[in-house]
């Protein structure tokens, strides 16, 4: 009776740690910003009852604005030229997010209460913003586009729940991230610039705050590059469902 009994109590915890190693690979979905027109998936491996490891990788498809009407209600802008930039405007974006998940909790195994940390690299692309320089009796229009990239580190605190033997939720209510952005944008005018218009341009360049980037600016008769630099930062937030195998 007794060895049966033995028997019993193995088997059992060895079938829940076999549980534990074959549930290892959590691939996720984050609900949140589809409504954005982002789109996100994380695969996170368990190594062990605290620890895990995931990268994500988020896109975002080249589009207008979202929510640009609701941007423009808020700020309402007086200049016209501005409104049609917010409307026209393309945008795209993408970043690549590696982190280590620590789970506090009793459960563990990629559950319960976690702390992460992460770093990211973002990369965002603008096109079709149609832009005029005007001084006096000169007005150039140019056709700008730009890039920015980031590299950003941070910390996340959330919750995973297993919500059946193949089903997870995953959610995350904290992260900030700071680092370092640069990139460029660059305008190309219709004709090529006269000295006059590429002063124009220039001064109404180095006219623009961006603070707290710093800018450099570059002007000739066939472009109008404007380089920048500074910290960048945000927060990360997200519900993902996913499954386990």
């Amino acid at each position: 009776m007794f060895f049966s009994l033995l028997l019993f109590l193995v088997q059992g915890i060895s079938a829940q740690e076999g549980y534990q190693i074959q549930q290892k690979n959590l691939i996720k979905v984050n609900l949140l910003p589809i409504a954005f027109r982002n789109y996100s998936i994380q695969y996170e491996r368990v190594l062990g009852k605290s620890v895990s490891v995931a990268v994500a990788y988020r896109f975002m498809p080249e589009g207008t604005i979202p929510l640009k009407n609701k941007i423009i209600d808020y700020a309402e802008p007086d200049d016209q030229q501005v409104i049609d930039i917010l409307n026209e405007a393309q945008l795209s974006n993408f970043a690549i997010t590696p982190e280590v998940r620590f789970y506090l909790g009793k459960k563990g195994y990629g559950r319960g209460f976690y702390v992460s940390l992460f770093y990211r690299y973002s990369n965002f692309d603008a096109n079709n913003i149609d832009a005029d320089f005007e001084e006096e009796d000169i007005s150039v229009n140019v056709d700008m586009k730009g890039n920015i990239k980031s590299h950003t580190v941070g910390f996340v605190l959330g919750s995973q729940w297993a919500l059946s033997k193949h089903l997870c939720l995953d959610l995350w209510f904290l992260g900030p991230h700071y680092g370092t952005g640069s990139g460029s944008f660059t305008g190309i005018p219709s004709t090529p610039m006269s000295t006059e218009e590429q002063n124009t341009v220039r001064d109404k360049l180095n006219e623009l705050e961006i603070d707290p980037y710093t800018k450099t600016v570059e002007v000739n008769q066939n472009k109008a590059t404007v380089n920048i630099k500074g910290p960048f930062g945000g927060f990360r937030a997200g519900l993902s469902l996913g499954i386990k195998f």
